[in-house]
């Protein structure tokens, strides 16, 4: 697995990137900046918001597994899964509610992190 940071040239919002899941996740609360990445055909957002840091893995192809979710966490916030908490269901919990989606997203995991 490789992970790479995907340029982002302009000043564009995290909400032109993933609407429905950015008013989902965030709602009105502030941003204080956030990064793209990719993991072999995963989507990831890290957000930082302040009081925690979010970070959203989108797949459009197949279900993320528990590794990917494992090696974001270590390369990403240094830690251990024990240490942050992990939503597995956030793509049904978005259908229920009445959220679409603009393009087909297979799996949505959440991964947060508390702030001290």
């Amino acid at each position: 697995m490789k992970l790479i940071e995907t340029p982002i040239k302009k000043n564009l919002d995290l909400e032109y990137f993933y609407p429905n899941i950015t008013r989902f996740i965030f709602g009105a609360k502030a941003i204080k900046f956030f990064k793209l990445y990719a993991l072999d055909r995963t989507q990831i957002v890290y957000a930082d918001a302040y009081d925690k840091i979010d970070i959203i893995m989108i797949n459009t192809k197949k279900k993320i597994t528990k590794q990917e979710v494992d090696y974001v966490i270590k390369r990403l916030l240094n830690t251990a899964r024990e240490e942050v908490e992990v939503h597995v269901g956030i793509k049904n919990e978005m259908l229920q509610k009445g959220y679409s989606f603009s393009a087909p997203r297979k799996d949505i995991i959440l991964i947060q992190k508390t702030i001290e």
